[in-house]
């Protein structure tokens, strides 16, 4: 006897330590998902392989065989997508990647993570009726990263149970089948009471959850929970007390009132033959209504399996397993490798050989480590009849004694297999999942570095012709710009001072009226050469212009080029053609220049002056007077020469006194000749006079410099947007270039820290899925706990 209890106490510290064990790699698996949710969420998307499970629903439209109730979907830990089967998804992992709980799971030949498909981690995509594959080809890469995040939330929230529940030293063992296959008659058979009411009409419309009276000061009564979170056992606020004869009425008709019902009961057997009152573990057994009342309690009981640690699927031998109860099996399956299944009311079966092989070859279908141990998983047994003889104190089947035999070594002795294994499961199929997407990610990964550094040598020549044509089309520019203002500024330079140079010339075309008119003929030479002037001014405003023009088809034709090199980009950029400092016509005329007013001051102030009409040149009077002297003396001497003797003869008769006479009158005739003259010339002197003056005042306001100046600005005005346009739009062609270029930089960044991180990841995955298979390999002396 005392070494059976140290045997005992040995395999309990044996358990307690595998379970501390599998507790922190529950945890690790749960901090490695927060993890990649958090990646997904603000670094990388994570990659998930749509288009080959968009393959997979087109070639399988019928779902694989594992038909689904259309009015539900699975719940969270849900395998399948709506209106599909199982989608095969090739996995990178081997055989010895797969974790197993005993040997005859290898037997068996059943692998936890199948090679080619998702096992948890996959996406529940709800498709529409007519399943159209391509709506999951169609979802946008942030669509699919928000719903692998929600299906990480789920599987954290999944893992919270499972560490609940490894943490438990409790085992609830939950009892589920479809309407009327006998449930509350198979617990009442386990607990040798008719505590649970039954009918052949469905009568479990709630949760009845039955423990051990011990739990409640060895107390029997029964707790009608309103809400199951809050239910506190010392708090008779959180429950409602139900009589044992209220209890059927509770049970068929209970409405909204109650979550579940706690019923304390005792079983007076021995602790070797009860299963609640076993000495060791406390043992809630669960009676949950049909899986095919309604979708609301078939909902809650999908929900409700993550927190059972034994699975007692009940099924009619008249029925089999219905698609409700396949559902359930392929959704429990998913952490529950082994199921507990009783095959009730198998007494009316009349061939019953035929009956059981029907029944095995569905559970090989949905549960192969059940089908593996089907010796000690399945059973054949009447509950009914157990209980007729209870009642009449006979022996009851042996089909039944060893059916509860066997759970009862399931539930207590085998509590590894029975409690953990389907946590170890369940983090298996996750890390498996993890290792599958990581791998997925990294080949993801590494493709788009490829394909980017792929386009970055693409995009380098075009690049590097880019910079190249900038710097020569703003050379060009600069050189259309500078060449056109020098070319005004020498033109308007030139022209200019040549035309101030021969203003007597304009002057000598106005008709001179006489000596009479002198002072209206000055006011028109004046006037005639600032016209001229003026004229000349404009003349070189139009050759500005034509230079302009000039200039602007040449940086037409560097437009014209710049289009022709990105024609994609001209479509994104206002051609300076359409400028508002354009011309309408594309051509440039005088009237687009600044207006000027006067062209000079000067020449809005000048005013006739009496030096103007005298010329107090002595250089030039002495000249003229000279030639005229030359003149009269050339007249006189050929006229005296001709007259010598008449002279003489006349200058001995006339004496001396007339003589003088004489000659004093020739002299004033030829002073009277030189003032003729010079009145005869009044018109050349005004002209001479006036071009003079304004010359040297045109000079000292530097006339010429100041228009040439002129010219040459607006000349730079109208040229300069132009340049500036089209090298603005060569640098937005640039920094657009260079913007594509620093986003591939940016993505590619992005993908090679996602390659390292997925890949360690994977390597993390992969150590953490040994450590939690260890957790079941440890100590193979003791490996049925």
């Amino acid at each position: 006897m005392n070494a059976s209890r140290q045997e005992q106490e040995i395999q309990q510290r044996v358990f307690a330590d595998k379970c501390q064990r599998l507790h922190t790699r529950l945890v690790g698996t749960k901090s490695l998902l927060r993890e990649i949710g958090e990646y997904n969420r603000s670094k990388w998307p994570v990659h998930y392989p749509l288009a080959r499970i968009a393959q997979a629903a087109a070639a399988n439209p019928s779902g694989g065989g594992l038909r689904r109730s259309n009015s539900m979907l699975l719940n969270s830990d849900s395998t399948l997508v709506e209106g599909m089967g199982p989608m095969p998804i090739r996995r990178a992992m081997t055989l010895e990647d797969v974790p197993s709980s005993s040997s005859s799971d290898t037997e068996a030949g059943e692998r936890l993570l199948d090679a080619n498909d998702l096992s948890v981690l996959k996406l529940d995509l709800r498709l529409s009726y007519h399943g159209d594959s391509d709506v999951i080809g169609s979802l946008e890469e942030s669509s699919i990263a928000r719903l692998f995040d929600e299906r990480l939330l789920q599987c954290e929230a999944h893992i919270d149970k499972l560490i609940a529940r490894v943490t438990d030293k409790s085992s609830k063992i939950l009892v589920t089948g479809d309407l009327n296959a006998g449930k509350s008659t198979l617990v009442n058979a386990l607990l040798r009471r008719d505590i649970l009411p039954f009918d052949q009409q469905p009568c479990t419309m709630l949760f009845c959850e039955v423990v051990d009276a011990s739990l409640n000061a060895d107390v029997e009564e029964i707790h009608g929970v309103p809400d199951i979170s809050a239910y506190n056992q010392k708090d008779p606020k959180t429950y409602t007390r139900v009589g044992l004869p209220d209890l059927e009425d509770v049970v068929m008709e209970n409405g909204e009132q109650f979550q579940q019902l706690k019923i304390y009961t005792r079983d007076v057997r021995s602790d070797g033959a009860s299963l609640l009152h076993n000495g060791s573990v406390d043992v809630a057994l669960i009676d949950s209504p049909g899986l095919n009342r309604d979708s609301l309690k078939t909902t809650q009981l999908f929900a409700r399996q993550e927190e059972i640690d034994v699975v007692v699927f009940v099924v009619n031998a008249e029925n089999h397993f219905t698609l409700s109860g396949q559902d359930f099996l392929v959704s429990a399956g998913n952490e529950k490798a082994h199921i507990f299944i009783v095959v009730n009311r198998f007494d009316a079966i009349r061939r019953k050989d035929r009956c059981e092989r029907m029944i095995l070859d569905q559970i090989r279908d949905l549960s192969p480590l059940t089908y593996a141990e089907r010796n000690e998983l399945v059973h054949f047994v009447s509950a009914h009849e157990q209980l007729a003889a209870e009642r009449t104190g006979t022996q009851g089947a042996e089909s039944f004694s060893r059916m509860e035999k066997c759970l009862r070594s399931f539930a207590l002795e085998q509590r590894f297999k029975s409690k953990l294994a389907p946590a170890q499961r369940y983090a298996m199929n996750v890390l498996g999942d993890v290792q599958y997407l990581a791998a997925e990610n990294v080949a993801a990964a590494t493709k788009r570095i490829q394909e980017i550094n792929a386009l970055l040598r693409e995009s380098m020549p075009r690049y590097e012709t880019l910079l190249q044509e900038r710097t020569d089309t703003s050379r060009q520019a600069e050189a259309a710009l500078d060449d056109g203002c020098a070319e005004v500024r020498r033109h308007t330079s030139t022209h200019l001072t040549n035309t101030t140079r021969h203003l007597q010339d304009v002057a000598e075309k106005v008709a001179y009226p006489g000596l009479l008119s002198l002072w209206t003929y000055a006011e028109s030479v004046l006037l005639a050469m600032v016209r001229h002037l003026e004229h000349e001014v404009s003349e070189c405003d139009r050759f500005a212009c034509f230079t302009i023009q000039h200039a602007h088809g040449d940086l037409a034709r560097l437009e014209d080029h710049r289009r022709a090199l990105d024609d994609s980009e001209a479509k994104d950029v206002v051609s300076w053609n359409d400028d508002d400092d354009a011309s309408n016509s594309g051509s440039l005329t005088a009237s687009q220049l600044a207006p000027i007013g006067s062209i000079s001051n000067v020449l809005d102030t000048v005013q006739l002056e009496l030096s103007d009409f005298v010329d107090f040149d002595i250089a030039h009077n002495w000249a003229a007077l000279t030639s005229v002297s030359t003149a009269v003396t050339l007249l006189a001497s050929k006229s005296m020469a001709s007259n010598a003797l008449t002279l003489l003869r006349l200058s001995s008769t006339m004496g001396p006194h007339t003589a003088r006479r004489l000659m004093v009158a020739s002299a004033m005739l030829i002073g009277l000749g030189s003032v003729f003259y010079v009145v005869s010339d009044m018109d050349a002197t005004v002209r001479r006079k006036l071009s003079t003056r304004l010359e040297l005042m045109l000079d000292d306001e530097g006339f010429v410099q100041h228009h040439a100046e002129r010219l040459a600005t607006e000349a730079s005005r109208a040229i300069r947007p132009f340049v500036w346009h089209l090298q603005h739009t060569f640098q937005r062609m640039v920094e657009a270039e260079e913007h594509r270029r620093a986003d591939h930089l940016r993505r590619r960044h992005v993908a090679q820290d996602s390659q390292i991180y997925f890949d360690e990841l994977r390597l993390k995955a992969h150590a953490l899925a040994n450590q939690v298979r260890a957790v079941g390999n440890a100590d193979a002396a003791n490996s049925h706990f």
